[in-house]
């Protein structure tokens, strides 16, 4: 406010206004703090933005989702269009459920890509063509809330801590198989963000030097092997026609000997980043979710073993557990509405 030393005398007085800055106060002084009234039956809006839909819901202070709404994500629309449509969209789901703006506490909104916390700016997006876009000032022309974004991998991590199968834990590593090997860190009980921008992005540890193409640039990342692009990779180069990942895992387990070898595969080049996560961070519990940890015990079980067999010091301590997200597509949006 002031950018320098600020002296009043006896007898003056100074309003300091609640997100104005941070002030430190010397001398003595007679404080009077007012703040808002704690809501009743409070709720938080949470936003799941992705490449092809965004996912829009509210949540109590149970962490229940009480009402949700989908939409298409138009990227073609340009980004000041795609926010005017999400606010609206709250807007609409909020008068839906007779909750009024009053009631609500905050909006939070998970969006893929590099993200300024701090000044609310989706730095660089190229799933949604996002390029310096000053995401929560021009959502606050629709939601006269606070808004916080991050991350959507931070998100769905953060999710699964709060509500989820990570619920009780305080160091949680969390990957998203999908499209692309998506990560998030909780460390000590909150969201791991870094001193910098980015972060977080454990898809991109190099496991085969010098190997398959990257989507980052690079080649031997972790997503060129882990993701559900790099099963379907594989698929066609095999069975030479597109293959979804699911069909892949049925053949196998149905007992086709080239399915299987594709899967058994997949499994190694997943356990080696999960096993390198293990050595370096030792989080208690390794989360997987996105498409493919749909597979369950088919996918857990191998990599359990080979967790085991390669933490280090695997035969004297326990490794880090391993389990599957528990909370879907609700992971990101009750993620984002806790942030």
């Amino acid at each position: 406010m002031f950018g320098h030393p600020f002296i009043k005398k006896k007898g003056d007085s100074l309003f300091l206004s609640a997100g104005s800055g941070a002030y430190t106060v010397e001398g003595n002084c007679d404080a009077l703090i007012t703040t808002i009234r704690k809501k009743e039956h409070p709720i938080r809006i949470g936003v799941d933005l992705g490449g092809s839909f965004t996912k829009i819901g509210l949540v109590d202070e149970r962490q229940q989702l009480i009402a949700t709404k989908t939409i298409d994500t138009q990227v073609e629309h340009g980004w000041k269009e795609m926010i005017k449509e999400i606010g609206l969209s709250v807007l609409q789901l909020l008068e839906e459920n007779n909750i009024s703006m009053e009631q609500c506490v905050s909006v939070g909104v998970g969006i893929p890509g590099t993200i300024d916390i701090q000044n609310g700016v989706v730095v660089y997006s190229n799933n949604i063509n996002w390029v310096n876009v000053p995401f929560t000032k021009e959502l606050q022309a629709y939601l006269p809330l606070p808004i916080y974004i991050a991350n959507d991998a931070d998100c769905a991590v953060l999710g699964e801590f709060v509500a989820g199968v990570a619920k009780g834990y305080e160091d949680v590593v969390m990957l998203t198989l999908g499209t692309g090997v998506g990560s998030g860190i909780v460390w000590n009980g909150s969201m791991y963000k870094g001193k910098k921008l980015g972060g977080n992005e454990l898809g991109h540890m190099v496991i085969c030097q010098g190997g398959e193409s990257c989507t980052c640039g690079r080649k031997g990342c972790l997503e060129a092997y882990a993701s559900a692009t790099a099963l379907k990779r594989c698929g066609k180069l095999v069975y030479k026609r597109e293959i979804e990942p699911e069909e892949l895992f049925k053949r196998a387990n149905s007992g086709d000997e080239i399915a299987k070898h594709i899967i058994t595969d997949y499994v190694e080049k997943l356990g080696i980043g999960i096993i390198n996560i293990a050595n370096m961070l030792n989080p208690q519990i390794i989360v997987l979710g996105g498409g493919i940890s749909k597979q369950g015990e088919m996918l857990l079980k191998p990599l359990r073993k080979l967790l085991q067999e390669n933490y280090f010091g695997g035969k004297y301590v326990t490794p880090p557990k391993l389990e599957l997200a528990t909370l879907g597509n609700c992971a990101g949006i009750i993620g984002a509405a806790n942030l």
